[in-house]
């Protein structure tokens, strides 16, 4: 009986050490989309992963690399929890992994590198891409870190002050104010450029339900699953319960991206409606996430 029950210890201290890696990595990710989204929507970041020589790319890798380090090693281990030198160094790989990972993705998603491409264009553009990614999810660390789940009350561990949590429509409101403030600040920075009709133009009708999929995983990820908010827990109310508020806030900021490319006439009421949906989910992703980075204040 003994030898089971350890067995079974071994087992679920295995199970967690996974669940703990999986966590850390998700959140680095958040971090990373967080501070780099604005770089992800730059013509000429696609085009350095092109032009620029190899070895100038690996250059550029290696000192992402060096600066990660230094804040992985400098905010005691960033997101996770270790402090010596061996884990700070595993952190930094990881946090590089990450932004190399997101960066492909993140290009596949929006239709800049296809299957089909050659593998130098494609090495040169992910690696153009992993630099603003993985430096973006060392800064989160340094400046967030992990700090538990999310909530909105202040609760303690035995629900003593349950009763100071905020009513579900205050809370919902609060969800409101804190998405519509985020998806604004990055929508009117990025609706302007060239950028977002570049990307519709190029987005295919399976691009456009991945960027669309792509936009509500990250608002999950960066609100319920990376850790960044302070609190957690119950939620008042069906509007912040984890999937209504995810869909909700991509609701809202879509109607912000709407209202943004509008505003600085980049569509017209006279467009084809299909092509001015192309446009908004396009500048839908950066508005989610500046949403979703919002409501980590709340």
């Amino acid at each position: 009986m003994m030898m089971r029950d350890s067995g079974w210890r071994e087992q679920n201290l295995e199970r967690g050490s996974w669940r703990d890696e999986i966590r850390d990595l998700l959140r680095a990710a958040s971090g990373g989309f967080i501070f780099a989204v604005p770089l992800l929507y730059t013509m000429e970041m696609w085009e350095i992963g092109v032009t620029a020589e190899l070895w100038k790319l690996l250059l550029f890798l290696g000192v992402a690399f060096a600066i990660n380090l230094a804040l992985a090693h400098s905010h005691n281990g960033g997101f996770k929890e270790d402090t010596d030198w061996f884990a700070t160094i595993e952190q930094a790989v990881d946090t590089l992994a990450v932004g190399l990972v997101a960066g492909a993705l993140v290009l596949l998603v929006l239709n800049q590198i296809e299957i089909g491409d050659s593998p130098e264009s494609m090495l040169g553009r992910v690696l153009a891409q992993a630099v603003p990614l993985s430096i973006g999810a060392a800064v989160a660390a340094a400046i967030f870190g992990p700090r538990g789940d999310r909530s909105r009350g202040g609760d303690d561990e035995d629900g003593q002050n349950e009763g100071s949590r905020p009513s579900t429509w205050k809370a919902f409101l609060s969800d409101i104010g804190a998405t519509s403030l985020g998806a604004i600040f990055l929508a009117f920075s990025i609706a302007p450029t060239d950028e977002v009709s570049v990307l519709a133009a190029e987005l295919t009708l399976k691009h456009q339900i991945a960027v669309i999929l792509l936009s509500l995983l990250l608002s999950y990820m960066i609100v319920f699953v990376s850790g960044f908010s302070a609190t957690s827990g119950k939620q008042p109310g069906p509007f912040q319960l984890p999937i209504t508020e995810t869909a909700l806030a991509y609701s809202l900021s879509l109607l912000i991206s709407l209202g943004a490319l509008f505003l600085f006439d980049r569509i017209d009421l006279s467009d084809p409606p299909a092509h001015i949906l192309t446009l908004v989910i396009v500048l839908g992703l950066p508005a989610t996430i500046g949403g979703a980075a919002g409501r980590l204040v709340v």
